[in-house]
């Protein structure tokens, strides 16, 4: 690509206490887009020990502090700051391949108006997962599923800055579910997402029980705020959010992404909990 026809990139990058940040920024510097068309945006998001040093890794880092909690508050602080043509939105605990930014660019050259990448998922151990990082593995941040139900997660969206200005900016205001509230104004608004398989970004799973069911309760008490404001239907428990997985067992006979009967095995019992969990999150949430 000629560095003096290159589109200019923001790539946006909130964060909160979390040690992965700086392998995160170097993914992003490492990228095969001409540097001098990309900048990365951090937006510490209220850290114990806000980790400012990532500033000093490379002139193209600009580190910001956004007391507001919560990341789609900070995700607009970067915007306020953004120069870039694109914008591109990942989150800190993930590792962009080198590939990820000129990926969706591609995909937006041929006509793309919202590009969300692919988020691949791994565990810590192939062989030897928890029964959570089995089951993420293989249905988490499944973007190739959800976009044509026309959502998409801020670990992996890109979009011209025209195009964001179009939509406005994230509900700063939702705990959790800002992305699918924007991608739903921005496919109402004429603009569509397109799931572009070469732009990816790496993203552990989730290593335990607890975290997952912070996820869980996380994900139910954001729809809820978006059932009060009447953004979403409400929604009512029934007897199949109470049903055993049974289909897990095939599933995790058939899923490549899980190596070994150990992993598979684990994937069963993380099915189960899952079903049951987002269950009590909707209840607890109700």
């Amino acid at each position: 690509m000629n560095p003096a026809t290159a589109r200019s990139v923001d790539v946006v990058v909130p964060t909160k206490d979390d040690p992965r940040l700086e392998a995160c920024v170097r993914a992003v510097l490492a990228q095969d887009h001409p540097a001098e068309a990309l900048r990365v945006i951090v937006v510490d998001n209220g850290s114990a020990h806000p980790q400012r040093h990532v500033a000093d890794l490379d002139p193209r880092v600009e580190f910001l502090v956004e007391p507001r909690p919560g990341s789609y508050a900070a995700r607009n602080a970067a915007l306020a700051v953004a120069r870039g043509d694109v914008l591109a939105f990942t989150d800190s605990d993930t590792l962009p391949d080198p590939g990820w930014v000129s990926g969706a660019l591609r995909a937006l050259d041929a006509g793309a108006q919202v590009v969300a990448g692919r988020v691949r998922v791994y565990p810590r151990d192939p062989a030897r997962p928890h029964p959570v990082e089995a089951f993420e593995v293989v249905n988490a941040f499944r973007q190739d599923r959800t976009v044509p139900r026309g959502f998409a997660v801020t670990a992996n969206v890109v979009v011209p800055r025209a195009v964001f200005d179009a939509v406005g900016p994230f509900d700063a205001g939702l705990p959790s579910g800002g992305d699918a509230e924007w991608c739903g104004r921005a496919v109402a608004a004429g603009f569509p997402l397109t799931y572009v398989e070469d732009a990816v970004v790496a993203h552990p799973a989730r290593e335990s029980y607890a975290e997952a069911w912070k996820k869980l309760c996380r994900v139910q008490h954001g729809r809820q705020l978006r059932v009060r404001a009447g953004e979403d239907p409400p929604g009512a428990l029934s007897l199949k959010s109470f049903a055993p997985p049974l289909s897990s067992l095939a599933r995790a006979v058939r899923a490549r992404e899980l190596s070994g009967a150990r992993a598979r095995a684990a994937y069963v019992v993380g099915a189960f909990y899952m079903r049951y969990g987002r269950a009590a999150a909707a209840v607890k949430y109700r």
